[in-house]
């Protein structure tokens, strides 16, 4: 059988599992599966399959996914997460725009601790739409700003999908999560521009107001909830930047860092320990099947020559590497519109990543630019799941309203992406003087 007929046959078996409702990893699993006794010699071929699964799992760098999922999930049940919100909105000043500001900054910090793009634009959208509301601030620079801030989570780190599109793509997490520390700041400049140059132009989008008159003393106050925060983030980021730890073992330093932090606050009920350990086993066991089911399908698509055959077409075609790149992306884009980010991890990365290294092209780079296209597709019309959880959060704003306050963001995000693309030391410099 021809390898572009077997590959036909495996992609259409996918969408239909997609569509019957299977969940993705379990659908990746059948076909790896049924793959498995059809085109790997039968019953002989599963002893491969399992030795395939266990060799991809058991690597140390994946503990990092369930301490990094426990530390967000404390620090977002106990409260520091809001706490640390309304802090730093004591310390912006008059400035027109400034609870949208407020919203980036707040995203970028949320990020820094959470992982979690959901966790983000749900608190973020409960704790500051209201307020926006109230001071007479539109849909596009209240709704908007949280929309695009709080998808930052997926890109700074500790960013549980880079880690996950990292082994997927077998790039070395620490240096996948650094990589995407400066595109995320870039992108947050990029929104803070637009929110400062839309409010001159259009001041009544984002009505000026005087705020009541904040004392030195209570800014003190919030360095409570600040500084502390603050060495949180240290400990997570700052022993990886200086090499001094690895993700995992900053991770589990983080979690531990989490537990103090929320003790101190008084957050850290028996309620708030079971349900974030509860929380976490259910997403790192999600996490570790989809690991399970890609890397399977990748060596699935290895065997019947699917990654060759991919690889020699897109080396065959009478374009420059720049233009294959721009394709893969301009595909992933399209996929986010309809499939969650996970499902386009699954399925792109077995395919594309061979061609990106026979290409010569760096897989850092790459890795990191598709991890803020899948991004993008947490807010692009008409099944951006970002959009449905800030809908879930505010239940009285239309979806229509929602979708084109995101609008500018996904703008903006193409925008952040052209740089990176026309500029890789945006993500390739960290990563290669960090631990020097």
């Amino acid at each position: 059988m021809e390898w572009w007929v077997t590959l036909l046959i495996i992609i259409g078996a996918l969408v239909v599992l997609f569509a019957s409702g299977l969940p993705v990893a379990f659908a990746f699993m059948v076909i790896n599966f049924v793959g498995t006794l059809f085109l790997m010699g039968g019953v002989r071929g599963l002893p491969i399959m399992v030795e395939t699964v266990v060799s991809n799992i058991a690597v140390f760098s994946l503990v990092a996914v369930p301490m990094f999922i426990l530390l967000g999930e404390i620090l977002y049940r106990a409260g520091v997460a809001t706490r640390m919100v309304s802090a730093i909105s004591v310390w912006m000043g008059r400035v027109r725009g400034s609870l949208a500001l407020i919203a980036v900054i707040a995203g970028v910090v949320f990020a820094m601790m959470s992982g979690s793009s959901m966790s983000g634009v749900a608190v973020l959208g409960s704790t500051l739409v209201p307020d926006m509301k109230k001071r007479g601030y539109s849909n596009e620079m209240s709704i908007g700003p949280i929309l695009g801030a709080g998808g930052l989570a997926m890109i700074i780190p500790p960013s549980i999908l880079m880690i996950l599109l990292a082994t997927l793509a077998m790039v070395p997490a620490d240096k996948a999560l650094i990589g995407g520390f400066i595109p995320g700041l870039v992108l947050a400049g990029l929104y803070a521009a637009y929110i400062l140059i839309r409010s001159y132009i259009q001041p009544q989008l984002a009505p000026a107001y005087v705020p009541a008159g904040v004392t030195w003393r209570e800014r003190a106050r919030s360095l409570v909830f600040i500084l502390p925060v603050g060495f949180i983030i240290f400990l997570v980021l700052g022993l990886i930047f200086l090499g001094v730890t690895t993700p995992s073992e900053a991770a589990a330093i983080g979690a531990i860092g989490a537990f103090i932090l929320a003790f101190i606050y008084g957050g850290l009920t028996w309620q708030t320990f079971t349900a974030s350990v509860s929380e976490t086993f259910k997403v790192t066991a999600m996490v570790f099947l989809i690991i399970m089911g890609s890397t399977t399908f990748s060596s699935l698509l290895a065997f019947t020559g699917a990654t060759g055959g991919l690889t020699n077409l897109a080396l065959a075609l009478p374009v420059h590497p720049v233009v294959l790149v721009i394709m893969m992306q301009f595909i992933i884009l399209i996929m986010g519109c309809f499939i969650d980010g996970i499902s386009i991890m699954m399925i792109t990365v077995p395919i594309y990543m061979p061609i990106i290294r026979t290409l010569g092209l760096d897989p850092l780079w790459f890795v990191v630019m598709t991890i803020v296209n899948i991004e993008l597709g947490g807010i692009t019309p008409p099944f951006g799941l970002l959009n449905f959880v800030m809908k879930g959060v505010l239940p009285d704003v239309d979806m229509m309203d929602i979708i084109k306050a995101g609008a500018p963001f996904v703008g903006l995000q193409i925008v952040g992406m052209a740089l990176m693309f026309a500029f890789p030391i945006l993500v390739t410099w960290l990563p290669s003087v960090t631990g020097k």
